[in-house]
């Protein structure tokens, strides 16, 4: 009797968490208010001048919510270590928009540099990966003790924590789960790390790799392919094709020579697919930078910041009811034909019927957005368009297919 109890308790919380995303909590935004709490300190730590500081974040949580324990989102923000805010507009509005779908959500920063001149050092750059790792790994504890020591004054459920980031901050939260003390580190990652005191030890409270539920890595990187080692935590990634500042293959941040390798999402991706691990991959094909969130000003942009919480709360779901996501998969990314190119004005695209109804956009080099239109499969005219001589890239994207082809023109 007491086993079928036990079953049939069993049943109707799987029924009940089931409920919850389907159409339900954590899926839509069911509560009209959130509260906000401000900067709560969760570190004191000595950053790169060598001064201690409190690390500070927010916590937004749903109003008047009665459950007792709910999922927790971390999410930093970017800014190339030596920038960036909890306070950003994108920060705010990711915060909201969580926590009236039902999740506890943290936005929090971290240590930064002094300057942007330690983008030019590599140790200097390793030593701030470092700290952001610490403090991703102090913030997590935070919750932790909280929840056993002081009541849970969150409610917190600890099984059901997500860590996010984008930028700078998807390089902390990626590294603070997957790096491990076993990983084989080269000599210029271990003296840096060392140096602040490393990141394992004591750091390593818990075992990341099987505590955390999934991670999120907006145009983020890991040092090595090879520290993907972990099968236990699945990871979301969001990445421009031709992003000019954390590489989509491997290469060197802001193609900058003094600076170390690193291997984007587009190579994570396939690692993760050798190892069987859940990535689903979302590919923006254009070169701009988390694309969600102005650089240095972090303001929402759109149309990308609903998509990027779209792909966002499919994961969250898909992790924490263990079904098959709507519409998560990875863009069919092909290579645009166009001719004649070099050209003085006009210019066609070949074998695209496909296309035809569907969004032409053009941009320049540095990602602007300078022409969109519907598709007609006729010839382009730079001069109708207004483009003046240089590169361009030609963006074409079928929506019902999720297919995108991509190519660049230079205009004489």
């Amino acid at each position: 009797m007491k086993k079928l109890y036990t079953l049939l308790l069993l049943s109707t919380l799987a029924n009940f968490v089931q409920a919850q995303c389907n159409g339900g909590r954590f899926d839509i935004k069911i509560f009209p208010e959130f509260i906000r709490t401000k900067n709560i300190p969760y570190h004191y730590a000595g950053n790169s001048s060598g001064y201690f500081q409190h690390v500070l974040m927010d916590v937004f949580e749903p109003k008047n919510d009665t459950m007792q324990l709910r999922p927790l989102i971390i999410f930093m923000h970017g800014g190339a270590y030596w920038t960036g805010t909890k306070d950003y507009q994108s920060q705010i509005a990711l915060g909201e928009d969580f926590a009236k779908r039902g999740y506890v959500f943290s936005s929090a920063t971290y240590r930064l540099e002094a300057s942007f001149v330690s983008l030019l050092f590599q140790d200097k750059m390793l030593k701030a990966v470092g700290r952001g790792v610490q403090d991703t790994k102090k913030l997590v504890q935070y919750f932790f003790n909280s929840a056993r020591d002081s009541g849970n004054p969150f409610r917190i459920d600890t099984t059901k924590i997500f860590l996010c980031g984008g930028s700078a901050g998807a390089f902390n939260v990626m590294h603070a789960v997957y790096l491990d003390s076993l990983d084989n580190l080269n000599q210029d990652w271990k003296a840096a790390l060392n140096q602040i005191g490393g990141v394992f030890g004591s750091y390593d409270f818990i075992d990341f790799g099987k505590k955390i539920k999934g991670v999120v890595n907006i145009n983020g990187a890991l040092g090595d392919k090879s520290y993907l080692d972990n099968n236990n935590t699945h990871f979301l990634s969001v990445h421009n094709i031709y992003d000019p500042e954390i590489p989509f293959n491997r290469g060197r941040p802001y193609n900058i020579p003094f600076l170390m390798e690193v291997d984007g999402s587009n190579v994570l991706h396939t690692k993760a697919q050798q190892l069987g691990i859940y990535n689903p991959f979302y590919i923006i094909p254009d070169n701009g930078h988390t694309s969600f969130s102005s650089d240095f000003f972090g303001t929402v942009v759109q149309p990308f910041f609903d998509s990027t919480v779209w792909y966002m709360k499919e994961f969250f779901v898909h992790e924490l009811c263990n079904s098959t996501p709507t519409a998560i998969r990875n863009n069919s990314i092909q290579k645009l034909n166009l001719y004649p190119n070099p050209t003085n004005d006009i210019f066609y695209l070949e074998g695209l019927t496909q296309f035809i109804g569907q969004t032409i956009s053009i941009s320049d080099v540095v990602g602007k957005l300078v022409y969109r239109t519907v598709f007609t499969g006729k010839l382009l005219s730079s001069k109708e368009i207004g483009l003046t001589k240089g590169v361009y890239i030609i963006q074409l994207f079928n929506e019902k297919t999720n297919e995108t082809q991509i190519g660049k023109v230079l205009i004489e």
